[in-house]
């Protein structure tokens, strides 16, 4: 599977989770896309929980052949609805009873590890992820194809980067790479384990022009806290990332905080020629008031994205005062305790 490809298929099941404000105060503000999207989201959220409820309870009274079916139905809904801990006690029923069916095991199991780290029980997750490897080995092909694996295993990724957990998920990614038969499985642990074991090193040359024709070098920024964005105009999750980072922006005004645009428009459908995709990311910046600089990517020592292993998007980097990578992938929940503890160094 091509890089391009990979990042476009990877979008959809990628999306940025945020905190919503009141009923009161969004009475007062005005209408914005992303408050919509929010309040969607809230309703859905609350009908598929009625939904996952009831499955649940419909399980618990089946015999056992039957309830596979069901409580595999129901593993399969949350995973997909990004809502483990609401059917984690359904998991626990069944890894203590046991299941007919192998998928439904494993399902279980791996709804087990994610609401873990959900609850902050970061070390418990991993011993946890251990024992249902070790148990799908001794049991052959579970029944999950690469697409669940990968979506689940993204799941927890993601968890623990954002809990800046980098030494339980290099931990976690490690052991999964040794236990891994399936290729595609293979390459996506191998693909993250780079990023991760980048934290902590020195990031990568970016130098360029940017779209407005000035230079860029980032190791010119010494001494300044880096956000680096990577994003595409096709991207939808990518105008979240943006309005996030203009806030940041903001609120750090006259701070040691630089904002760094890089564009992966080059890598859709194999690869675009710039003169092709640029009317459209101008258009994009122009209708999101981007004002940071922008360098498009490109090949060889222009290959930002490989440079800095993003195979999805939207996808940052936090790079230090010292010019050390220091987090990955920022979201609303730790963007202002990463950027305030860097600052503050």
């Amino acid at each position: 599977m091509s890089r391009s490809s990979f990042v476009r298929g990877a979008v959809v099941a990628i999306g940025c989770s945020v905190a919503m404000p009141s009923g009161a105060v969004r009475a007062q503000e005005p209408e914005t896309i992303q408050a919509i999207h929010e309040e969607f989201a809230r309703g859905y959220m609350q009908i598929e929980k009625t939904r996952l409820d009831r499955l649940a309870k419909l399980a618990a009274r089946q015999e056992p052949a039957l309830a596979a079916a069901t409580y595999e139905e129901l593993f399969r809904l949350a995973i997909a609805a990004n809502m483990f801990k609401e059917v984690e006690p359904a998991a626990a029923a069944v890894i203590q009873g046991g299941s007919p069916s192998h998928a439904t095991s494993a399902l279980a199991h791996l709804v087990k590890i994610i609401a873990q780290a959900d609850r902050g029980e970061y070390e418990a997750s991993l011993a946890a992820l251990k024992e249902a490897v070790a148990k799908a080995a001794q049991q052959g092909d579970a029944g999950l194809s690469p697409e669940e694996i990968l979506g689940i295993t993204d799941a927890y990724y993601q968890r623990l980067v954002h809990a800046d957990q980098i030494p339980i998920a290099i931990k976690a990614f490690k052991f999964c790479l040794e236990n891994s038969p399936r290729p595609v499985i293979h390459e996506f642990l191998a693909e993250r384990l780079k990023r991760l074991e980048m934290v902590g090193k020195p990031a990568p040359a970016v130098r360029g022009t940017d779209l407005d024709g000035k230079p860029f070098d980032l190791a010119a920024l010494k001494g300044k806290v880096v956000l680096i964005e990577f994003w595409a105009s096709w991207c939808l999750p990518t105008e979240a990332q943006v309005e996030q980072f203009q806030q940041a922006a903001a609120s750090y005004q006259g701070k040691d905080l630089v904002i760094v645009g890089i564009n992966l428009d080059t890598l859709q459908d194999e690869g675009l020629k710039p003169e092709t995709i640029l009317p459209n990311i101008r258009r994009f910046l122009l209708d999101h008031n981007v004002r940071w600089p922008t360098l498009l990517n490109g090949k060889g020592d222009a290959d930002y994205a490989a440079a800095f292993g993003v195979v999805d998007i939207p996808a940052s980097v936090v790079i230090g005062k010292d010019g050390n990578i220091v987090q990955l992938d920022v979201v609303r929940q730790n963007l202002a305790k990463v950027i305030d503890r860097e600052l503050a160094r």
